[in-house]
């Protein structure tokens, strides 16, 4: 702050929470370090299944070709997520439908080069632009341009063959299908469960962290967490008057909201004593409900819950929780259900001029055409390998990601060649394929979510057993020359083009989406005094949630770019923590307020200020905050706001 500017005063509740420092980005040993996530060998299990049955079945039937086509079906059990059944059911339907239609387009211009060319960048850009859209967790674009990739160098001398080749695909996926559904046999309300579970997991963490360094960082994930845990209830299509176990896990996650809006609006009150354990009885209830299923009773935690020396309404909101648990009937408050908007009017809402979506998806695709052209005026076999391996180089949340993944994929890679010569020198026939690409995709996804180039380790043997198994006689040539060439080509593309493209796109984005986010928290407590319709509350309250995770998100892109732009925008780091607190703060205000018509007059002018600050990167020209004497915590997290922005950047 200059010397020549004064803080406001204001006679407030103190807030007591610190700011962490910002967040780094990893640096180049990130992409060698091994997360701590747990190994997932329900999925690693079934993935292989997916990939490893269709040969099988082919082997079973003497047609070992025909079982290689049908396992690149098998891919599509890769967009598996933990999404509740119904969702699933018709996600992975439609990600089959892409995969079969990619791979008829491939077998269908496979001679046709500049046509290739143009598909690889159409199909990446279409599905880079559907998952930004929609914001699908998920591997994107990388299985639809592998199918398709695989399939221009699969022959199909005529038509019925392309055809015949497709429909195999199709079958692949629909078994697939059926493997990721099965969990539906045994817990249909599993993954939602499990997300209500998690919420209420790092609602623990979050009350944890009250009065620590850690507490925005927290609170972010906890409302991240949240809005997981409501849409799995959304897309569950949960009817809780016809079950009586939905109903039981409606109220779970309407709690959970509930404590979570009950502790923003006390968060000061909490002493680290009362906060942990009040912690303490949340794990327990995370813990229950992680197995928690129909007509199963709990554990009764009431007796600890009244030892508690806590505020009225925290206890009664722990006592509810447990009353749910313990399948008790009580009087339901109010719940704010969160609307995602239809499909069509979600991915017409990414495309427009501005959408970063938009943009995100066309440099993906010119960048994809540019590895495919390359590709195509070579004269290395299999050359469509180089625009593969640029997908996946691509599909990094940031440069320096994208960086990351080039090193871990040339990596990955060049020792994954030695494993696949080996597997091929050996001469595999029948069974011993099915069963070693098996062992190879379970693997993939065991290994992969504790370090990507450990994964890339297996992909490359098994990408290429199931593509090349039919050419036994160039398999081993081509894995130990052009394998290398294709790996370095793609990735350099992948990463130069990602940092000429897109060095500065979240930088140039970050003041006015932190201007825009100030605006609408201005509009939003404007709104609180003279709004009455609470359903348009409701929905201004999910938008402005919304916005306050995506500004968080684009701020760990900032300082994941290679600029001296995003070196200087770490400096809005604290007014970045100072909006979410302040937005937050919002959200957990169910009353209006009552403010006269001078208050909304100053308050008006001062977002409008504190934004036009934030968009031009300078301190705002404000003498001081307006005085909200009914109101002190809003005016002390505006005014909180106001310092957060005293910086020339």
């Amino acid at each position: 702050m200059s010397d020549d500017r004064k803080s406001p005063t204001y006679n407030h509740t103190e807030i007591h929470h610190k700011i962490e420092a910002s967040p780094k980005a990893p640096g180049i040993k990130a992409a060698f370090r091994f997360n701590h996530a747990s190994s997932p060998w329900v999925r690693g299990i079934s993935s292989g299944l997916s990939s490893s049955l269709p040969i099988l079945i082919g082997i079973l039937f003497g047609h070992l070709q025909y079982g290689l086509i049908a396992s690149i079906g098998g891919f599509t059990y890769l967009y598996t997520k933990d999404e509740p059944y119904a969702q699933r059911a018709v996600k992975l339907f439609l990600a089959l439908l892409g995969v079969t239609l990619c791979f008829t387009l491939g077998s269908l211009f496979a001679d046709v080069a500049w046509m290739k060319t143009i598909l690889f960048g159409v199909i990446g850009a279409v599905s880079v632009y559907i998952f930004g859209a929609l914001k699908i967790p998920g591997p994107s674009a990388m299985f639809f341009v592998l199918s398709f990739a695989v399939s221009t160098s699969i022959p199909a001398p005529n038509l019925q063959s392309v055809f015949l080749h497709a429909g195999l695909v199709f079958l692949g996926g629909a078994l697939s299908w059926c493997i990721s559904m099965s969990g539906w046999l045994i817990n249909p309300r599993g993954p939602e469960t499990a997300a209500v579970a998690k919420a209420y997991r790092q609602l623990a963490s979050f009350v944890g962290s009250l009065g620590t360094e850690s507490f925005h960082a927290e609170q972010h994930k906890t409302v991240v967490e949240l809005r997981a845990a409501e849409t799995a209830m959304k897309q569950a299509k949960i009817n809780r008057k016809k079950s009586s176990f939905a109903h039981r896990l409606f109220l779970l996650n309407q709690k959970a909201e509930g404590l979570f809006i009950f502790v923003m609006a006390a968060a000061n009150d909490f002493n680290p004593a009362v906060s942990k354990k009040a912690q303490a009885v949340i794990e327990t209830f995370a813990s229950e409900m992680a197995t928690l299923k129909k007509h199963k009773k709990i554990r009764d935690v009431r007796e600890e819950i009244e030892e508690l020396s806590i505020k009225e309404e925290l206890r009664t909101l722990l006592l509810d929780v447990n009353a749910v648990l313990q399948m008790k009937e009580f009087k339901e408050t109010e719940y704010i259900q969160f609307s995602h908007g239809t499909i069509k009017s979600r991915l017409k809402a990414a495309f427009h001029k501005r959408s970063y979506v938009l943009k995100n998806a066309l440099r993906y695709g010119i960048i994809m055409i540019v590895a495919a052209a390359v590709a195509y005026t070579t004269n290395i076999p299999r050359s469509y390998w180089i625009p593969l391996t640029c997908a996946g180089v691509m599909l990094g949340a940031t440069v320096r990601a994208t960086v990351q993944r080039g090193i871990q994929r040339s990596v990955g890679t060049i020792l994954g060649i030695l494993i696949g010569t080996g597997i091929l020198m050996l001469e595999p026939t029948g069974i011993v394929i099915a069963l070693i690409v098996f062992v190879l995709q379970s693997t993939i996804e065991i290994v992969i979510v504790k370090n990507y180039a450990l994964g890339t380790l297996f992909i490359t043997p098994n990408a290429l057993l199931i593509a090349e198994s039919g050419h036994p006689d160039k398999a081993i040539s081509y894995f130990t020359s052009a394998r290398v060439i294709d790996i370095v080509i793609g990735s350099v593309i992948g990463v130069v083009g990602t940092v000429l493209v897109f060095k500065r796109a979240s930088s140039l984005r970050l003041p006015y989406l932190l201007g825009d986010v100030i605006r609408k928290e201005g509009q939003f407590l404007e709104m609180l005094s003279t709004e009455q319709d609470e359903e348009r509350i409701k929905q201004e309250r999910n938008k402005l949630q919304g916005e306050l995770v995506n500004l968080r998100a684009l701020y760990d892109n900032v300082i994941g770019e290679y600029s001296k732009t995003a070196v200087k925008l770490e400096g809005l780091w604290p007014a970045v923590v100072a909006t979410q607190q302040l937005g937050y703060m919002l959200l957990a205000s169910f009353e209006g307020y009552e403010l006269s018509e001078t208050e909304k007059r100053e308050l008006q002018e001062t977002f409008a200020q504190l934004a036009a600050a934030a968009e031009q990167k300078r301190a705002p020209k404000l003498s001081n905050v307006p005085t909200l004497k009914h109101y002190p915590i809003i005016q002390g997290e505006i005014t909180a706001l106001y310092e957060s922005l005293q910086v020339e950047i």
